[in-house]
């Protein structure tokens, strides 16, 4: 491997490591309880070197968001590229409920930004949402889904439905003693947005592939 080659990984390997403290951090103590001196205390990364590759740390709390909403592409790349093949609202359901219980430091870094009064759109957020919404347009192209429906009101619910089950079901498994669990919730979700968005029945055609 060329010299090159060798500080392309080392950077690669030093952001990654930066990202993970600071992801860590901000979602423990939010964003303004946290300094860049922690961030390096944490990662074991100088203070000048994290400067050096992210700059200052509004330049790293971006990055940090960056990196979780576009961690469902890594997860699953196949379903991120495919804008445009109908959606599938079983398999989109479980794929979310899979990438969201996967992510717990997310929620804190959720929680944290709405705390501190941060409504900023995260980078990558609307790739993801406008990929979910091509995906609907093209099922309802298809008549596969009702065309009444606003297919970003729609990417909405699908994913509040599962966000909501999943930042609060240690509550509810609380409140309702383990007769409801992640795989009880998702089935019923499921029924009850393919029901929802099932056109009448002479437009109707073969669910869309996963």
């Amino acid at each position: 491997m060329t010299d090159e080659g060798h500080r392309g990984r080392d950077a690669e390997s030093t952001r990654a490591t930066v990202i993970d403290a600071a992801s860590r951090l901000f979602a423990e103590r939010g964003f303004a309880a946290t300094s860049m001196r922690d961030i390096s205390a944490a990662s074991g990364i100088s203070h000048p070197l994290i400067h050096h590759h992210f700059g200052s740390k509004d330049d790293l709390y971006v990055a940090v968001k960056r990196h979780m909403v576009e961690g469902y592409a890594r997860r699953f790349p196949v379903a991120a590229r495919a804008t445009n093949r109908p959606l599938s609202v079983r398999a989109e359901m479980r794929r979310l409920m899979t990438y969201l219980s996967e992510n717990e430091v997310m929620f804190r870094l959720c929680a944290w930004a709405r705390l501190e009064g941060d409504i900023k759109v995260w980078p990558g957020e609307p790739d993801l949402f406008d990929t979910l919404r091509s995906r609907i347009k093209a099922a309802q192209r298809r008549h596969l889904i009702r065309t009444d429906l606003d297919p970003a009101a729609l990417s909405l619910m699908i994913l509040g439905l599962i966000y909501f089950w999943v930042e609060n079901r240690g509550h509810f498994a609380e409140r309702f003693q383990g007769t409801i669990d992640d795989e009880s919730f998702l089935r019923q979700a499921i029924a009850l947005v393919e029901l929802g968005v099932k056109p009448c029945a002479k437009n109707s055609e073969p669910t869309a592939d996963a």
